[in-house]
Protein backbone atom coordinates (compact mmCIF):
# COMPACT_ATOMS: atom_id res chain seq x y z
CA UNK A 1 0.00 0.00 0.00
CA UNK A 2 1.50 3.75 -1.27
CA UNK A 3 3.02 5.50 2.17
CA UNK A 4 0.11 8.69 1.13
CA UNK A 5 -0.05 11.70 4.31
CA UNK A 6 -2.34 14.62 3.58
CA UNK A 7 -0.77 17.24 5.86
CA UNK A 8 -3.42 20.21 6.89
CA UNK A 9 -2.01 22.98 8.48
CA UNK A 10 -4.52 24.66 11.16
CA UNK A 11 -4.84 28.40 10.55
CA UNK A 12 -2.70 31.28 9.20
CA UNK A 13 -2.60 35.16 8.61
CA UNK A 14 -1.73 36.09 11.48
CA UNK A 15 -3.14 39.64 11.28
CA UNK A 16 -6.90 38.72 10.13
CA UNK A 17 -6.84 35.03 12.56
CA UNK A 18 -8.36 35.70 16.04
CA UNK A 19 -6.80 33.95 19.23
CA UNK A 20 -4.82 31.81 16.99
CA UNK A 21 -1.25 33.50 18.76
CA UNK A 22 -0.17 33.68 22.09
CA UNK A 23 0.02 36.77 24.38
CA UNK A 24 3.16 38.94 24.38
CA UNK A 25 5.36 37.72 26.63
CA UNK A 26 7.94 39.55 29.03
CA UNK A 27 10.75 39.23 26.52
CA UNK A 28 8.41 40.66 24.00
CA UNK A 29 8.11 37.20 21.88
CA UNK A 30 4.75 36.17 20.34
CA UNK A 31 4.00 32.59 19.04
CA UNK A 32 1.45 32.78 15.79
CA UNK A 33 -0.21 28.93 15.36
CA UNK A 34 -0.67 28.85 11.57
CA UNK A 35 3.35 29.63 11.14
CA UNK A 36 4.12 27.07 13.64
CA UNK A 37 2.11 24.88 12.19
CA UNK A 38 3.55 25.14 8.90
CA UNK A 39 7.31 24.87 10.11
CA UNK A 40 6.55 21.91 11.93
CA UNK A 41 4.81 20.72 8.60
CA UNK A 42 7.83 21.40 6.50
CA UNK A 43 10.00 19.25 9.11
CA UNK A 44 8.32 16.63 9.22
CA UNK A 45 8.17 16.68 5.23
CA UNK A 46 11.72 16.15 5.08
CA UNK A 47 11.92 13.31 6.95
CA UNK A 48 8.96 11.74 5.97
CA UNK A 49 9.79 11.93 2.10
CA UNK A 50 13.00 9.96 3.00
CA UNK A 51 11.17 7.29 4.19
CA UNK A 52 9.02 7.06 0.76
CA UNK A 53 6.01 9.06 1.77
CA UNK A 54 4.16 10.94 -0.65
CA UNK A 55 3.34 14.23 1.15
CA UNK A 56 0.45 16.32 0.05
CA UNK A 57 -0.77 19.61 1.71
CA UNK A 58 -4.41 21.38 2.03
CA UNK A 59 -2.75 24.54 2.33
CA UNK A 60 0.83 25.43 0.49
CA UNK A 61 2.97 25.76 3.82
CA UNK A 62 4.98 28.40 2.47
CA UNK A 63 1.95 30.77 1.90
CA UNK A 64 1.12 32.87 5.12
CA UNK A 65 -2.58 33.19 3.99
CA UNK A 66 -5.46 31.32 5.64
CA UNK A 67 -8.19 29.43 3.23
CA UNK A 68 -11.42 28.91 4.16
CA UNK A 69 -12.32 25.58 5.35
CA UNK A 70 -14.89 24.75 2.54
CA UNK A 71 -11.73 25.01 0.21
CA UNK A 72 -9.43 23.18 2.80
CA UNK A 73 -11.84 20.00 2.91
CA UNK A 74 -12.42 20.12 -0.99
CA UNK A 75 -8.81 20.15 -1.30
CA UNK A 76 -8.48 17.27 0.99
CA UNK A 77 -10.86 15.49 -0.87
CA UNK A 78 -9.45 15.91 -4.05
CA UNK A 79 -6.31 14.32 -2.51
CA UNK A 80 -7.89 11.22 -1.47
CA UNK A 81 -9.69 10.55 -4.70
CA UNK A 82 -6.52 10.09 -6.25
CA UNK A 83 -4.41 8.44 -3.81
CA UNK A 84 -7.25 5.92 -1.57
CA UNK A 85 -4.16 5.14 0.74
CA UNK A 86 -4.15 8.49 2.00
CA UNK A 87 -4.66 9.94 5.53
CA UNK A 88 -4.62 13.02 6.93
CA UNK A 89 -3.65 14.83 10.29
CA UNK A 90 -4.20 18.62 11.30
CA UNK A 91 -1.64 19.78 13.08
CA UNK A 92 -2.99 22.55 15.58
CA UNK A 93 -1.81 24.23 18.94
CA UNK A 94 -4.34 24.74 21.73
CA UNK A 95 -5.40 28.03 23.52
CA UNK A 96 -7.56 29.54 26.13
CA UNK A 97 -8.63 32.59 28.24
CA UNK A 98 -6.57 31.15 31.33
CA UNK A 99 -2.76 30.50 31.20
CA UNK A 100 -3.07 27.45 32.97
CA UNK A 101 -4.85 25.59 30.21
CA UNK A 102 -2.20 23.26 29.59
CA UNK A 103 -1.76 19.55 28.18
CA UNK A 104 -2.03 17.54 24.66
CA UNK A 105 -5.04 15.99 23.21
CA UNK A 106 -6.48 14.67 19.70
CA UNK A 107 -9.60 14.70 17.98
CA UNK A 108 -11.32 12.29 15.74
CA UNK A 109 -15.35 12.52 14.21
CA UNK A 110 -18.19 10.88 16.47
CA UNK A 111 -18.27 8.18 13.46
CA UNK A 112 -14.57 8.11 13.26
CA UNK A 113 -12.80 5.23 11.17
CA UNK A 114 -10.78 2.28 12.64
CA UNK A 115 -7.58 4.03 11.13
CA UNK A 116 -8.54 7.53 12.02
CA UNK A 117 -8.73 5.76 15.44
CA UNK A 118 -5.79 4.05 15.15
CA UNK A 119 -3.85 6.88 13.98
CA UNK A 120 -5.16 8.66 17.49
CA UNK A 121 -3.80 6.80 19.46
CA UNK A 122 -0.63 5.70 17.97
CA UNK A 123 -0.44 9.56 17.61
CA UNK A 124 -0.87 9.68 21.65
CA UNK A 125 2.09 7.19 22.42
CA UNK A 126 4.66 8.89 19.74
CA UNK A 127 4.37 12.11 21.36
CA UNK A 128 4.49 10.70 24.26
CA UNK A 129 7.79 9.40 23.37
CA UNK A 130 9.33 12.55 21.71
CA UNK A 131 7.99 14.75 23.86
CA UNK A 132 8.46 12.89 27.06
CA UNK A 133 11.00 15.26 28.78
CA UNK A 134 8.73 18.33 28.68
CA UNK A 135 6.05 16.14 31.05
CA UNK A 136 3.01 17.34 29.30
CA UNK A 137 -0.20 16.51 30.62
CA UNK A 138 -2.40 14.35 28.35
CA UNK A 139 -5.76 15.79 27.52
CA UNK A 140 -7.09 12.44 25.88
CA UNK A 141 -8.50 11.24 22.64
CA UNK A 142 -11.81 12.99 21.79
CA UNK A 143 -14.82 13.35 19.83
CA UNK A 144 -15.46 16.48 18.30
CA UNK A 145 -17.75 17.52 14.88
CA UNK A 146 -14.67 19.27 13.40
CA UNK A 147 -14.37 20.73 9.56
CA UNK A 148 -11.09 18.88 8.69
CA UNK A 149 -12.05 15.71 10.57
CA UNK A 150 -14.93 15.26 8.33
CA UNK A 151 -13.14 14.88 5.41
CA UNK A 152 -13.53 11.59 3.06
CA UNK A 153 -9.92 9.94 4.42
CA UNK A 154 -9.30 8.67 7.91
CA UNK A 155 -8.50 11.63 9.75
CA UNK A 156 -6.79 13.20 12.59
CA UNK A 157 -6.77 17.04 14.47
CA UNK A 158 -3.88 17.15 16.93
CA UNK A 159 -3.76 19.66 19.73
CA UNK A 160 0.00 19.53 20.38
CA UNK A 161 0.55 22.17 23.00
CA UNK A 162 -1.42 25.31 24.77
CA UNK A 163 0.01 28.41 22.76
CA UNK A 164 -1.22 30.63 25.89
CA UNK A 165 0.97 28.82 28.34
CA UNK A 166 3.91 30.05 28.68
CA UNK A 167 5.73 27.16 29.49
CA UNK A 168 4.24 25.01 26.90
CA UNK A 169 4.50 27.97 24.45
CA UNK A 170 8.48 27.96 24.69
CA UNK A 171 8.29 24.53 23.89
CA UNK A 172 6.59 25.78 20.47
CA UNK A 173 8.41 28.20 19.80
CA UNK A 174 11.82 26.49 20.08
CA UNK A 175 13.37 24.52 17.34
CA UNK A 176 13.82 21.55 19.17
CA UNK A 177 9.96 21.50 20.67
CA UNK A 178 9.12 21.93 16.62
CA UNK A 179 11.57 19.51 15.54
CA UNK A 180 10.12 16.67 18.16
CA UNK A 181 6.62 17.14 17.46
CA UNK A 182 7.51 16.77 13.75
CA UNK A 183 9.10 13.74 14.57
CA UNK A 184 6.17 12.43 16.62
CA UNK A 185 4.28 12.82 13.24
CA UNK A 186 6.87 10.96 11.15
CA UNK A 187 6.43 8.18 13.70
CA UNK A 188 3.11 8.05 13.91
CA UNK A 189 2.57 7.85 10.10
CA UNK A 190 5.45 4.96 9.96
CA UNK A 191 3.29 2.86 12.71
CA UNK A 192 -0.06 3.14 11.23
CA UNK A 193 1.39 2.32 7.91
CA UNK A 194 3.19 -0.79 9.37
CA UNK A 195 0.16 -1.76 11.64
CA UNK A 196 -2.50 -1.61 8.63
CA UNK A 197 -0.69 -3.52 6.37
CA UNK A 198 -0.10 -6.63 8.99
Amino acid sequence: MDKVIVIDCGHGDRHHTKGKRSPKWSDGSQYFEGEGNRIIAKIAEQYLTKLGWKVLYTVDPSDPKDISLKDRIKISNLHYSIYPSAFQISIHSNGFSKESANGAEVFISKRASHLSRMLAYTWHIQQNISLIDYLLKWRGVKTANFAMNRVNCPSILIETCFHTNEKECRILMSDEGKERIAIAIVETCERVHENRNK
